[in-house]
């Protein structure tokens, strides 16, 4: 399983009800959060393929900003 991170310009819950039928469409209903109290409104995707280009590309297709943000399992000490 893949945990993608991406920091976003997602700023409140109405821009998040603008995606959430997109999301849930191409990654389903429990595979994806946000996190919008976080300076860079993460987005955090479980995927069992690599999707990074593709949840990048439709949340710009909605008019939102989306990088993946690299990160290390290391830096968490697991």
């Amino acid at each position: 399983m893949n945990i993608i991170i991406f920091k976003t310009s997602v700023q409140d819950n109405d821009d998040l009800e603008c995606l959430r039928p997109e999301l849930n469409a191409f990654l389903g209903e429990k595979n994806w959060t946000f996190d919008l109290e976080d300076v860079d409104k993460i987005l955090r995707v479980v995927s069992p393929v690599l999707c990074t280009i593709a949840v990048e590309q439709l949340l710009l297709e909605q008019g939102f900003l989306c990088i993946e943000m690299p990160y290390s399992l290391d830096e968490f000490k697991v």
